[in-house]
């Protein structure tokens, strides 16, 4: 590689850290006065102006409001997840069942602080269906990167079948997150039990979880090594 090279790549590099920078500072500004106010309500010169860009350059980094709210799930996902392996790492050797519990109260966590800001979304969905569906898929990316961490290798519409029943586990056990002002979210950990295991019901029932040799399971289910919902099966024990 040339002088040159080297100094092209540097410059590169530095512009696309300064990007990620302004990127993270104009999600943050959205984020903090999403508390208070409706996304619609939010306007892109304004979140430029609090962040000390021009409006100009605020677009070409973010493109929309949509996208920097966007980000910042992102951020607190990537967050709760990392922060999830490190206690997982910590306790030894647990179940992929147990992990998805972990996983799923930490990012419950993470979001405790902003309950403001996602029952504004919620609302903000309602009203606006195609907000509604980057949210859906910001979930379903989340839970997506939360079976991985777990260890679940997500093969084929079962796998993607799996992401799907716990995306629904999570927005039903926000039903009763929104209110669980416990410190320890106790109202929380109960319901994700309770959800997940009707999950794995379901699965069991829908054949998402089968077995070659269900004589070896006393209830009668079946599941296999190719499908099958987190914490049900000897897959996930």
């Amino acid at each position: 590689m040339t002088g040159t090279d080297t100094k092209s790549d540097t410059q590169t590099d530095t512009q696309a850290n300064i990007q990620a920078q302004m990127m993270d500072r104009l999600a943050e500004i959205v984020w903090t006065q999403l508390a208070e106010t409706a996304p619609r309500q939010l306007h892109i010169d304004d979140i430029a102006a609090a962040a000390g860009v021009s409006p100009a350059a605020a677009r070409a980094v973010s493109g929309s409001i949509t996208a920097l709210i966007l980000h910042r799930l992102a951020a607190f996902d990537r967050q709760a997840v990392l922060e999830s392996l490190a206690d997982i790492e910590d306790a030894g050797e647990v179940t992929i069942r147990e992990k998805i519990v972990e996983a799923l109260m930490r990012r419950f966590e993470v979001y405790a602080p902003f309950r403001q800001q996602i029952a504004q979304l919620d609302r903000a969905a309602r009203r606006d269906p195609a907000l509604g569906l980057r949210l859906l898929d910001s979930l379903a990316q989340a839970m997506r990167m939360m079976l991985r961490m777990a260890g679940d290798d997500l093969d084929g519409l079962a796998g993607e079948a799996r992401v799907r029943g716990v995306a629904l586990v999570a927005m039903q056990v926000a039903r009763v997150w929104k209110d669980d002002t416990a410190p320890d979210l106790s109202a929380t950990l109960k319901e994700i039990d309770v959800r997940l295991a009707r999950a794995e019901e379901w699965g069991r029932t829908m054949r998402v979880l089968r077995d070659h040799n269900p004589a070896a399971h006393p209830g009668g289910h079946e599941h296999d090594d190719e499908a099958g919902l987190p914490g049900a099966g000897d897959r996930y024990q």
